[in-house]
């Protein structure tokens, strides 16, 4: 199969854009030849590239071993002692135009012995000094790879300056101010070279000087898993102090060692005095990120220095490509009339995984191995009373299922015939994946009521739904306003192509959508098996099947909220970088002539497009806001679904593109781009309710509510107009901030108490209303969750 190498905007540390690569084939022979998109990743194969340069005066003789740079620009270097088959030079900050700094070069002579430290380089000259000129940055021709590059800034007779030097999107050294006994500080950084130069620039330094810089290949680094990129980016400003920061990460053949991570192999702290910042360090689900969150939020207005280190591994025991980066917070956030108060529950001691207030006033809460836990609730809104149900385990182990007596279960939702006396409790039931090797088997997973009054009977409805290898499995349920069941289904895979990460397992019919259950298709006695592949039958697209495609291309999603009104809204987590996505086949698969379709009846016809390998930019996260037959941008070729999110029609941004598609690539004809609202990258975006009460004065009413178990681990707010069409979140609203892990939510709308599901903490957090003007909080009926 050949293979076409494109790079389109990749974003350096000084923010421009990488230079384009030329897209050779067109997009409809690339798609229907079935060829790949091969992407670079974060680790190319070793160069035997090397160069050693010292900077100084036109007149300086540079130290044996060492190539000459005295501030010409950018271009093919042929003077004496500027090496051999060399370019390099200095360009302007904003743009690879090259840039004369010849002059700005320094020699310290006798006042510092060490002959690489006394010549130097200024990168940003003070407006007020003679024959300034525009600050610029250095860069260098080298083949495409990973480097370990080790640079000098300092300067014998001067300690005006603060120091700073990136490394294309990496920092090496941050905020460096010389003082009389310290006049140097060397730093070292692994960057990767996707565009055939590698730059180092001044970005947030003040009167920065660069004595040399080393460059070496990274022998082994096509067989290390690294970091692809961090948000907040490296030199980013105005970061939220509350959020967290998370790594993207490039992996070989199997996620991270969550033994590995901690917060002395992942490091984040203060720049200016080096105070380590005491956090939590963990990854997603699917082991394919490093998040870093800090316990007690981060100050305001202060600048941070992120580093993960080789200590970091996978679970073949790979050490990590060290990666390190900076950012500086913004001011806090918060304020406004709407205020919560964190407080203990009295719930602990669990995985607690989804909750949810029944119809006898009580508060269930599941948890990632099995139980169902009940509560009484106290007018304070605390949980006492605690029983265990141990229905779902107990199954598990007398039909000898995998993994039994575990059970994760995701999903919870009260039947609306339930009572207080006979209540109808239904549940999604996964095996367990509790980390390390990624071996969950498929159609594994299902759909179950349990009944009676201590819930003790337990029926399945629903088997052999799909299941990856990792954390993606049949999730939340929520009931329609018609009667009828939803459930979100999880992906098999990253990006709708089988990957090694995901243990190349492929998407089924029913995977990566929000299915639609009718409980009156149901049989009277026994489970419908609903595996669509061999040996299994089943077919959703049947006149009498009792489960049925809702929408489709709905990648992970964990929650679903009816809304009051009308209107399915359920975030949905993206995918980490690195993922494949399928190419559309010659001929057509004979099932593309049912495809499920809501905006042209009739077979697939288009678009064509290639695959994509090893993609290097990550989704965001969503909140989609789900029609009947839409499509919402995960690839599934059994359904035959080609085009990840927003394809990339034109050479300018389009809504949710990739970028890695070539131009012109349509998105498919059934995507619902009007009902996909950005959650934010790295968020996982989780659990979801709608506020019902009107505490407040009715000001977070009707508002949907996201937990962001990643990124933000907060609770984000969008508002819905009276169309149903979503806002853009707020955050840092005062309470909503500073969880471990949050997972699931849910309200108790006679008082517009919430409930927080820690999983990190292992607790269940209440939420209470500040209301300190008198305002009430009205009954409604309860939301669905």
């Amino acid at each position: 199969m050949a293979v076409l190498s494109a790079r389109r905007h990749a974003y350096r540390s000084d923010g421009r854009p990488s230079r384009p690569a030329v897209l050779l084939i067109a997009l409809v022979a690339l798609a229907m030849a079935g060829l790949v998109l091969g992407v670079p990743g974060a680790a190319q194969a070793s160069t035997t590239f090397s160069a050693k340069i010292d900077f100084g005066t036109a007149t300086t003789v540079p130290v044996a071993g060492y190539a000459l740079d005295y501030g010409q620009a950018y271009g093919p270097r042929t003077g004496p002692g500027q090496g051999t088959g060399l370019s390099y030079g200095w360009t302007a900050m904003g743009s690879a135009t090259p840039l004369d700094l010849v002059g700005n070069g320094r020699d310290r002579g006798t006042a510092e012995p060490d002959r690489l430290l006394a010549t130097l380089m200024h990168l940003q000259l003070p407006a007020a000094s003679p024959g300034v000129k525009t600050p610029g940055r250095w860069e260098i021709a080298v083949p495409n790879g990973t480097y370990t590059v080790t640079v000098a800034a300092g300067d014998s007779t001067s300690t005006d300056s603060v120091h700073t030097l990136q490394i294309e999107d990496q920092n090496a050294i941050d905020a460096f101010v010389p003082s009389g006994t310290a006049k140097y500080r060397t730093g070292t950084a692994y960057p990767t070279v996707a565009d055939g130069r590698l730059t180092i620039s001044p970005l947030g330094g003040t009167n920065t000087k660069i004595n040399y810089v080393v460059i070496a290949p990274l022998a082994d680094a096509d067989a290390r898993p690294g970091v692809r990129a961090v948000t907040p980016a490296n030199t980013a400003a105005g970061v939220s102090p509350t959020g967290s920061i998370v790594a993207d990460l490039r992996l070989l053949t199997s996620g991270i060692d969550t033994a590995t991570l901690s917060s002395s192999t992942v490091t984040l702290k203060e720049t200016a005095n080096g105070a380590p910042v005491a956090t939590h360090v963990i990854t997603s689900g699917g082991g394919d990120v490093i998040n870093v969150s800090p316990t007690a939020g981060l100050k305001p207005t202060t600048r941070y220095a992120l580093a993960v280190t080789s200590g970091v591994k996978d679970l073949n025991g790979k050490a990590f490509i060290p990666w390190s980066s900076v950012f500086t917070t913004g001011t806090s956030g918060g304020g406004g009339t709407v205020a919560f108060d964190k407080v203990p529950s009295g719930a602990t001691g669990k995985m607690f995984s989804t909750v949810v207030k029944g119809p006898d006033g009580k508060l269930y809460a599941a948890t990632l191995d099995g139980y169902v836990m009940r509560y009484t609730i106290a007018a304070d809104g605390t949980l006492g009373g605690e029983e265990t149900i141990s229905t779902v385990r107990t199954d598990a182990t007398a039909r000898g299922l995998p993994g039994a007596p575990n059970r994760s279960i995701i999903g919870m939702a009260f039947d609306p015939a339930s009572t207080a006396a006979g209540p109808i409790l239904w549940i999604t039931s996964n095996t367990m994946y509790g980390g390390g090797t990624p071996s969950e088997p498929d159609w594994s997973s299902s759909i179950a009521r349990l009944t009676g009054p201590a819930l003790a009977t337990y029926t399945e409805a629903v088997n052999h739904l799909p299941r990856s290898v990792k954390d993606h499995e049949t999730n939340s349920l929520a009931f329609g306003p018609d009667g009828a069941l939803y459930v979100t289904q999880g992906a098999n895979n990253a990006m709708g192509a089988a990957d090694p990460t995901w243990g190349n397992r492929p998407e089924h019919l029913l995977n990566a959508a929000v299915l639609r259950l009718d409980p009156a298709k149901l049989p009277a006695t026994g489970a419908v098996n609903v595996q669509t592949e061999a040996p299994g039958t089943y077919d959703p697209f049947a006149a009498d099947a009792p489960l049925t495609l809702y929408a489709t291309g709905v990648r992970n999603a964990f929650d679903l909220v009816w809304h009051s009104n009308g209107h399915l809204y359920t975030p949905t987590n993206g995918s980490a970088a690195g993922g494949n996505t399928p190419a559309t086949p010659t001929p057509l698969p004979a099932a593309c002539t049912r495809r499920v379709d809501g905006t042209t009846a009739g077979a697939y016809t288009g678009p064509g497009v290639p695959a994509i390998t090893s993609n290097p930019d990550a989704e965001t996260d969503y909140v989609f806001d789900i029609k009947k037959n839409r499509y919402y941008g995960h690839p599934n070729p059994s359904r035959c679904e080609w085009v990840l999110a927003g394809g990339n029609p034109t050479s300018g941004t389009d809504p949710f593109e990739t970028r890695s598609y070539p131009v012109g690539t349509l998105p498919d004809r059934n995507l619902d781009l009007a009902g996909m609202y950005d959650a934010g990258l790295h968020a996982s975006a989780d659990g979801a309710v709608e506020y019902r009460s009107n505490t407040f004065a009715g000001a977070l009413k009707g508002k949907l509510l996201v937990v962001r178990y990643s990124s933000g681990q907060d609770i984000e707010t969008f508002g819905v107009d009276a169309a149903g069409q979503l806002s853009a979140p707020t955050v840092g609203t005062t309470g909503f901030t500073g969880f471990q892990q949050p997972l699931d939510l849910t309200e108790d709308t006679a008082n517009g108490n919430l409930y927080v599901t820690e999983l990190g903490a292992s607790k269940i957090t209440l939420l209470r209303p500040r209301v300190t003007t008198g305002a009430t909080a009205t009954p409604a009926a309860t939301s669905g969750n």
